[in-house]
């Protein structure tokens, strides 16, 4: 994670091969925000699924297109059982949160479920259209996001669909942090 805030803690979540999870404590303001940076477990799409399914020569794969949908629902069962202690760590944070990644899961997922119980999804504040962020699948599936806590509020959210460095689309959004609340 890199700011132009100073950092002044960090630390990481263990995922055991499920996911990793890095958190940095930042100053701004004279408040302390808690920034966690995830990648989640892989979905398991090949380029050659990837270009595949792009093109449409899938569909006429009948046992190719089971083998991808069984990968894709054992890694997400993989990513739930991570998910559970990435909820207690950023549960237990003593400040707001910003929690941000590649969760490799749809917005309909235990995974987002989980997440989001206490957070506040900046798309679902300031997103337009489908907020697609995997470039295959036809542009239908948005598996990276950025969430914070409820206190702070998204002024601006943008999927970036002209950059081509990876397979993810960049997602960038502006969040506005309220003055320090009491106690």
């Amino acid at each position: 994670t890199y700011s132009r805030y100073p950092i002044i803690a960090s630390g990481a979540i263990s995922g055991e091969g499920r996911g990793t999870s890095q958190w940095v404590d930042v100053v701004i303001k004279n408040d302390t925000l808690r920034i966690f940076n995830n990648h989640l477990y892989t979905m398991n799409i090949s380029s050659e699924d990837s270009s595949d399914i792009e093109h449409g020569r899938i569909l006429q794969d009948g046992d190719r297109m089971r083998s991808i949908v069984e990968r894709i629902a054992t890694n997400s069962s993989v990513r739930a059982d991570f998910v559970d202690t990435l909820c207690m760590v950023i549960n237990e944070s003593p400040y707001r949160r910003v929690v941000c990644g590649d969760f490799n899961d749809t917005p309909m997922s235990y995974v987002y479920g989980e997440l989001i119980e206490e957070l506040v999804d900046a798309f679902e504040q300031c997103g337009k259209g489908y907020g697609y962020t995997f470039r295959p699948m036809y542009g239908t599936l948005r598996i990276d996001y950025i969430l914070h806590s409820p206190e702070l509020e998204t002024e601006n959210y943008m999927v970036d669909d002209a950059v081509e460095l990876s397979d993810h689309l960049p997602i960038t959004a502006r969040i506005k942090l309220p003055s320090k609340r009491t106690k």
